[in-house]
């Protein structure tokens, strides 16, 4: 990387929309992923894959068919228009190593995803793979949406106004530690939760909060599996109240961390309440696209965490402005 100062050009607001439409797009197709598995339309299109039906375009006059087929067409034009996105930043930004990170992520498990996805089809929807395929959905969208969050932290350092970038350059190793492991328990109890939908097992603890009006139902069956979800879901409520413990002193010097902590706290709250609702709804479908909505954003949430817990490289170390009283990074040129 150069490290000779130079007029540092921020992200248009093109690109910018770009990735916030990215974003949202990618959200949009998991959600209707699970709504897809949820209404047992995963075979809407039969086994056939990249057709549906044999067919370019399908007769829509079967609601599985429709909810298939507009499954794979936002799949299709969201994961383009994300992976664009990506390249365009890759090419003009390419020298931070986020960029490189997130840009990687999100494209490798696009395709990971897509790849998984007709394994599914072609195979009539193992459990093992659909919960892979909507886990690896997972960090697609994660990719696009950090990758977004660090231009904007970008454009904000380049007009010296307060940004992530400025407060990452001092995080004990602790702190780290907690995070990555709150973010790591998180994704296997998210998986896990598909896991247990996918196995139908999801009605099997349809009292809340005992499982069949028992404290522990064993561990056999599809009652264990929804129980031993049940199970993770606690144990990440007492994580959660833990890594906000950890951080609450970092109020004032971190605020990206303690905010961050906060509404992961929040959103673990909100998860443990659809969730009830879920249980007691019988598994409805209004319900489990709720639960999944607040399950997406949890997931971000501890995610953009991780995004602030990255280390600064030594080129993209911040400069002290000791008449702000904050830390602004010197920006590079992305092209050296």
């Amino acid at each position: 990387m150069n490290t000779k100062d130079y007029q540092f050009i921020p992200p248009s607001k093109a690109m910018k929309w770009t990735g916030i439409i990215a974003t949202i797009g990618m959200y949009i197709v998991n959600l209707v992923g699970f709504l897809d598995t949820q209404t047992g339309s995963a075979l809407g299109c039969g086994p056939d894959w990249p057709l549906c039906n044999g067919q370019v375009i399908p007769n829509l006059n079967n609601i599985h068919v429709v909810i298939e087929f507009t499954h794979r067409m936002l799949v299709g034009g969201f994961a383009l228009l994300a992976t664009i996105y990506m390249i365009w930043a890759l090419i003009r930004y390419r020298s931070f190593v986020e960029v490189r990170i997130f840009s990687l992520v999100g494209i490798g498990f696009i395709v990971v995803q897509s790849v998984l996805g007709a394994l599914a089809v072609v195979f009539v929807n193992p459990p093992t793979v659909l919960a892979l395929h909507l886990g690896f959905g997972l960090l697609a969208m994660v990719g696009v949406a950090l990758l977004t969050v660090f231009l904007f932290q970008l454009d904000a350092e380049s007009g010296h106004r307060r940004s992530g970038i400025s407060f990452r350059q001092d995080t004990p190793i602790s702190t780290k530690r907690w995070v990555w492991g709150t973010w790591i328990y998180t994704y296997i109890a998210i998986y896990w939760g598909s896991y247990v939908a996918f196995r139908g097992a999801g009605e099997a603890c349809p009292t809340w909060p005992l499982c069949n009006g028992k404290v522990f139902p064993g561990f056999s069956g599809a009652v264990g599996l929804d129980f031993i979800h049940r199970l993770a879901a606690v144990g990440l409520a007492i994580l959660t109240v833990l890594l906000l413990g950890n951080l609450r002193h970092y109020k004032a010097t971190r605020p990206d961390l303690y905010k961050g902590a906060f509404w992961l706290f929040i959103a673990v709250i909100a998860q443990i309440i659809t969730g009830a609702n879920l249980a007691l709804s019988h598994v409805a479908t209004g319900p489990y696209l709720l639960h999944i909505a607040t399950l997406m954003l949890l997931f971000a949430d501890i995610s953009y965490l991780v995004l602030q817990v990255i280390p600064l490289s030594k080129a993209e170390q911040p400069n002290v402005e000791p008449e702000s009283g904050w830390s602004s990074r010197q920006v590079h040129n992305p092209q050296g």
